[in-house]
């Protein structure tokens, strides 16, 4: 993984066991640190940049990167339209429980600095 992943970001071992990789090899490694990386990203985008800052340990944030994580890695294969409407809004769900989270701990943070 990069140097710049938090220290409580999926090892790449525990993201082979999520995604149910038996076998990995370079291209596969590589792979699946570009969808983390990927993943990273979207939810920073998602529910505000600070979020691995301000929610280290929160696991339901690393959930919802493993979830974007297994997303952007099969995203080569195609899934049931219900099914990936079902995903979407349960994931949706899960960014925006983030966000109101995050939300009080930047309220939680500049009422501290005040």
């Amino acid at each position: 993984m990069p140097n710049t992943m938090p220290t409580n970001a999926p090892t790449t071992e525990e993201l082979y066991q999520y995604l149910g990789i038996d076998y990995a090899d370079e291209v596969v490694t590589a792979n699946v640190n570009n969808a983390l990386t990927d993943a990273m990203s979207y939810v920073k985008g998602a529910v505000g940049s600070d979020v691995f800052d301000l929610m280290p340990d929160d696991p339901e944030v690393w959930r919802l990167v493993k979830i974007y994580t297994k997303e952007m890695y099969d995203e080569r294969g195609e899934g049931s339209a219900k099914a990936n409407n079902a995903k979407r809004e349960m994931v949706h769900s899960m960014e925006w429980h983030i966000k109101l989270a995050l939300a009080r701990l930047r309220e939680a943070a500049e009422g501290a600095s005040v």
